[in-house]
């Protein structure tokens, strides 16, 4: 397993060149044929959070976890990096299936079809980022020295789901079951993660417990830490140590799953 690590790792490091080219790539192919072209990956998320909001704010009457932060900023600032997430989620946990032509190539090593895609979500995930910063300001919410640990927040959410596309990926090409069920889960997953509600109301322990383990509401929460709550993330180790701890287990079964799935996995496509 510690040679399959180092590969990964000497994959990744001397593939990064192709790794952003490849990206570049896969964004173009997403907007081609667009008249607006780049425009779209700013207006996609503006529609889905108008939607949310005119949905919980004037449908539901939903309020946000800060009485001082509008329920539009609190939505968007928890709603955009599930954009990245769920791509990630269920089209990063295939991507072996989905560029099975470069699975098929002798000389290119597959943990690279991962960084690459993830690289490709997260250069919209930073372009979507417009919309979040564009709310704030018409909603005149001013910027903390919370906001300082949003890269940090952003480039840990990169490597946990490019770590998450390596695990999964392998197991998705040798069954299509496995990718269904992901399917399945991912909408479930939006509804019960903190996405549209504080996470903070719950009144029952032992559910805030369990969805401490869950990775989308440690981001969702920490990003509304930063530029809503205003907190620093360390400060409360009961929302960091689980997620820490999942993505120890995590990376170690994806490291796993690479030595012992990922030589079949061209076989198998």
């Amino acid at each position: 397993m510690i040679q399959t690590f180092r590969g990964i790792f000497r994959d990744n490091w001397v593939w990064r060149s192709q790794i952003l080219r490849l990206a570049v790539t896969e964004l173009q192919k997403q907007i081609r044929g667009a008249a607006l072209g780049w425009i779209w990956l700013i207006v996609t998320p503006s529609v889905y959070v108008f939607v949310f909001w005119f949905a919980l704010k004037l449908g539901l009457k939903e309020a946000s976890s800060a009485d001082e932060i509008p329920f539009i900023v609190w939505l968007t600032v928890g709603l955009v990096p599930w954009f990245f997430m769920s791509s990630m989620l269920t089209t990063g946990s295939n991507v072996y299936t989905r560029y099975s032509f470069l699975v098929n190539r002798m000389r290119f090593p597959i943990p690279v079809i991962s960084s690459f895609f993830g690289v490709a979500e997260f250069l919209i995930f930073l372009i979507s980022q417009i919309v979040v910063f564009i709310v704030i300001i018409l909603s005149k919410v001013p910027f903390t020295i919370y906001a300082l640990q949003l890269p940090v927040l952003a480039i840990l959410m990169y490597f946990f789901w490019v770590v998450w596309s390596m695990l999964t990926s392998p197991l998705s090409a040798i069954s299509r079951d496995f990718h269904n069920l992901i399917k399945a889960l991912a909408t479930p997953l939006f509804w019960l993660s903190g996405i549209i509600f504080d996470v903070g109301n719950i009144e029952i322990t032992w559910l805030q417990v369990v969805m401490a383990f869950n990775p989308i509401t440690f981001f969702v929460t920490s990003f509304r830490a930063s530029l809503c709550d205003t907190y620093w993330v360390w400060d409360k180790p009961q929302l960091l140590l689980p997620f820490l701890g999942v993505f120890l287990v995590m990376f170690i079964l994806a490291v796993s799953v690479q030595h012992r799935l990922g030589p079949e996995v061209p076989d198998v496509l």
